[in-house]
Parts: C-alpha cells; sequence; structure tokens
C-alpha cells in the first residue's frame, strides 16, 4: 500500500510538472501579444524559476538514490 502512494505521489508530481510547463508556454505567448498583468507576470517568474529547480533536485535525488 505504502509503495502504490508514493508511485501515486510521484504521478502527482510529474502531472504539477508537465502543467505547469504547458501554463509557462501560454504565458509566453501571452507575454508576446500584449503586456502581461502583474499577476500573470507573477506567475511567470515564478514557474520560470520553479521548473529548471525541480528538474535540478528531481535529477540531484536520482543519482542519489
Amino acid at each position: 500500500m505504502v509503495a502504490f502512494l508514493e508511485n501515486l505521489q510521484d504521478l502527482t508530481a510529474l502531472l504539477l510538472f508537465i502543467s505547469s510547463i504547458i501554463f509557462h508556454r501560454q504565458l509566453k505567448l501571452t507575454k508576446w501579444k500584449r503586456k502581461l498583468s502583474k499577476g500573470e507576470m507573477t506567475m511567470y517568474v515564478i514557474t520560470s524559476l520553479a521548473i529548471p529547480i525541480y528538474v535540478i533536485t528531481y535529477f540531484v535525488l536520482l543519482l542519489g538514490r
């Protein structure tokens, strides 16, 4: 049961990662068309930082296992 829950947690983390990449791309396309609002710009900056940090920490943890 614990292994199933760990796999489910990994799956949800992957889904969150993929959706954040899609959202970041959508914000980038919107940025080309018009000026982003303050909230959109905040989310653009947060996703610009969070995606590479997540990838780096994931690979570091993967190598540490």
